[in-house]
């Protein structure tokens, strides 16, 4: 299926122009020297940005494809796991043919970094890298869409308020991502349409509907064969962004509301990306082979999947055992053992503690739940 539209990604005759443009565009290059170059940049700005200009230039000389960008990328992906990660583990790649395309339904806690290192993972393994659904709330700077795009995103319909448009968009996105199956082109989706902020990785149903619009009168079965699903889950030991997911979702409780300020979305996608996770495990699950006949159960199913996929870390048992504490009346506030080798088989680091500790006492609470959420999850489904 071939689109030419902002909304998919870009192709290889474009490379070269959007890197050259790129590469003057001043937002573009005031983030990249407020990285690269803090001192210089905050004191004398556009030297900053000329500099970073010319390194920006001759580093991507003679790039003029999507998978030598990505090539490029990498580097930069690698020492981002580097400096931000204790270890990447990554399990289940050796399920996957590498002749076939599938369709990577995974759980959402972090907006880039998800697909970031399932892409990264699969690079590294010699494996095709996939088209990355992305939600068009992240159309916020023309350099940031640009980066995407380069990348082999493309963005769903999630602020659109004519319902024909929507409901055309979606349907021009399910086709292009089972036709991108067909040709063997795999393809990463969010198992819901934002991060799962508290913690809890539940399959929403819509995503699952939004996919049967490609072919609304097959059934349920037999289409979703055709997108060879593989549950993936990705698991953080901590969350860069626990602080500030855990004050929304007490907003949106007390209030039912939360308003983001202008540019949240691209500084979370920032801060997830750099701040320290801990240890991070990618589990990709076997293919979905028996599928049932509604899209309901099939939600159930990847659950389920996703679920079996989760690691839990010694803060996941800790924070729920302190709720379980605090329900139970033992204590009013979560207190890291002091033997939390013996209690946990690994300390549970002061880095919990002081998370917890950060948090503002009204959102403590939240904080603590969405650390339980796997482990409860993972007990339900016993």
């Amino acid at each position: 299926m071939s689109i030419v539209n902002e909304k998919f990604p870009y192709q290889d005759e474009d490379v070269a122009k959007v890197l050259e443009a790129l590469c003057v565009d001043p937002k573009f290059l005031a983030v990249l020297s407020g990285w690269w170059m803090p001192r210089l940049s905050k004191w004398v700005g556009p030297l900053a940005s000329y500099l970073v200009s010319m390194r920006l230039r001759r580093a991507v000389r003679g790039v003029a494809s999507v998978a030598e960008f990505q090539n490029f990328v990498r580097a930069f992906v690698e020492r981002l796991v580097a400096s931000s990660m204790e270890s990447f583990e990554v399990r289940g790649l050796e399920q996957l043919d590498p002749e076939q395309g599938y369709l990577f339904v995974s759980n959402h806690r972090d907006i880039a970094g998800d697909s970031m290192l399932l892409n990264l993972a699969l690079h590294r393994h010699g494996l095709g890298t996939v088209r990355i659904a992305v939600g068009d709330n992240l159309i916020e700077e023309a350099y940031a869409t640009d980066l995407m795009r380069l990348n082999k995103s493309f963005f769903i319909n999630r602020t659109g308020t004519n319902p024909r448009e929507v409901y055309k968009d979606l349907t021009t996105a399910s086709k292009y991502i089972l036709d991108s199956i067909a040709e063997r082109q795999s393809v990463w989706i969010a198992q819901s349409e934002g991060r799962a902020k508290d913690g809890r990785d539940l399959t929403d149903v819509s995503v699952l509907k939004m996919l049967q619009l490609s072919d609304r009168k097959a059934p349920v079965a037999q289409h979703f064969q055709r997108l060879r699903i593989v549950p993936t889950t990705l698991s953080y030991e901590f969350d860069p962004l626990d602080a500030a997911k855990a004050r929304e979702v007490r907003l949106v409780r007390e209030t039912g509301r939360y308003d983001k300020s202008p540019g949240e979305d691209l500084r979370n996608l920032a801060l997830g990306l750099t701040g320290a996770k801990g240890r991070v495990v990618l589990t990709v699950g076997c293919p979905l082979a028996r599928l049932p006949d509604t899209v309901e159960e099939l939600a159930e199913q990847i659950d389920a999947a996703v679920l079996a996929g989760q690691t839990l870390f010694p803060i996941n048992e800790w924070a729920a055992a302190r709720i379980d504490a605090i329900d139970q009346s033992v204590g009013d506030l979560p207190v890291l053992p002091s033997t939390a080798d013996e209690a946990f088989g690994r300390p549970s680091t002061a880095e919990g503690l002081a998370r917890f500790e950060a948090c503002s006492d009204e959102d403590r609470m939240d904080l603590l739940s969405m650390y339980a959420a796997p482990v409860q999850l993972k007990a339900a489904l016993r």
